[in-house]
């Protein structure tokens, strides 16, 4: 059945406008097919004659709302239609039905390595969902160190193996200038643990690496050596991975094959750079996000729709996890069940930190 709910941005639409649209959508979204006036009228039973609703019909094309296909005497939803019903749900929704996902939340609880952690977050998004699940993992930069270690590959060079609070174990090889012993290595390993866990990334790129240069208590060669490498290790910021699941769900979407996306849809995720790149300015968004059709920045793919949630450490935003689909997308269920998911990685990784 369809669920009323609340009316936003009404300045444009009057309540009976706002709520036949709303049907439409949903009807829309339930059988893919235009909707027509007359069968609509008598399955939602509004009180308004089939002329009436193809009136209000008209009107809600000629604001943008609505598209009417040649082929079909019913109208489809447009971009704006879908906004507006995304956006009339946001503040109404119950949480998603927790019977599948507590299952999912009780199985990441016995996860410890945060990237079979995030394989389990998307395999649970796109299997819930029905579409393609998506995770930006943590920024190594604002993860916190839990230990580091420093192994001889060469005479010259050093891999560099930090293992984060939040599971994260972070390579770097590291090219030294003189030649250097693993028992050496090992001197550094402790020094460099003792004096940087418990700090992030960037606190130790910024300023504690000058301010260990300082420490007395410590002999002078093991302390520069060991500062020398860690600031040739960290240099250059990481790119935070992508984890995506569930990508040949797309192949049975009609909408998408029938438009002939499917091919520059799938190259968009799995080429990752652009997806990466909006995912980052979604990671500073509050709470649920949607980016309908045209709203999908850089890349042109009308059909299809992202729904997206950040997730934090503490109280700062560092990932996002979210579904990939079409615009005709079930919405009133796909929302919270992105919403919920990124409470509950929130809650997580906030308690592995600690």
């Amino acid at each position: 059945m369809y669920i009323e709910v609340a009316i936003m941005h009404t300045k444009q639409l009057n309540d009976r406008e706002a709520q036949v649209l709303k049907a439409i959508v949903y009807e829309y979204i339930a059988t893919g097919k235009p909707v027509g006036s007359r069968s609509f009228v008598q399955k939602y039973s509004f009180s308004l004659s089939p002329a009436t609703m193809r009136n209000i019909m008209f009107d809600l094309e000629q604001m943008g709302y609505l598209s009417h296909p040649h082929t079909s005497a019913g109208r489809i939803p447009t971009d704006k239609g879908y906004r507006f019903y995304v956006d009339s749900l946001l503040d109404t929704y119950e949480t998603v039905a927790k019977t599948d996902i507590e299952v999912r939340e009780e199985m990441l609880a016995r996860e410890i390595e945060l990237d079979k952690i995030f394989m389990s977050i998307v395999k649970m998004l796109s299997l819930i969902s029905k579409y393609t699940g998506i995770a930006l993992m943590p920024k190594p930069d604002f993860t916190v160190v839990k230990h580091i270690e420093l192994i001889s590959l060469t005479s010259n060079d050093v891999l560099f193996i930090i293992v984060t609070r939040t599971g994260i174990v972070i390579h770097k090889k590291v090219k030294l200038s003189s030649s250097i012993n693993q028992d050496d290595l090992y001197k550094y390993s402790r020094f460099l643990t003792a004096e940087l866990s418990g700090y992030s990334l960037v606190e130790i790129r910024q300023s504690l690496i000058n301010q260990l240069r300082t420490v007395t208590d410590v002999e002078t060669s093991v302390r520069d050596v060991a500062l020398d490498i860690t600031e040739l290790a960290l240099k250059d910021e990481q790119e935070p991975d992508i984890y995506i699941d569930g990508i040949e769900n797309l192949l049975h979407i009609p909408d998408i094959v029938e438009a002939e996306k499917l091919h520059e849809i799938v190259r968009f995720i799995e080429q990752k750079d652009t997806l990466r790149k909006i995912m980052e300015d979604l990671r500073q968004k509050e709470g649920v996000f949607t980016l309908i059709g045209d709203e999908i920045k850089d890349i042109a793919i009308p059909c299809c729709s992202i729904i997206a949630s950040s997730y934090k450490i503490g109280n700062s935003p560092v990932g996002v996890v979210g579904v990939i689909g079409p615009t005709r997308m079930d919405y009133e269920k796909v929302v919270p069940l992105v919403d919920y998911t990124g409470k509950v990685v929130s809650n997580f990784l906030t308690q592995m930190t600690k």
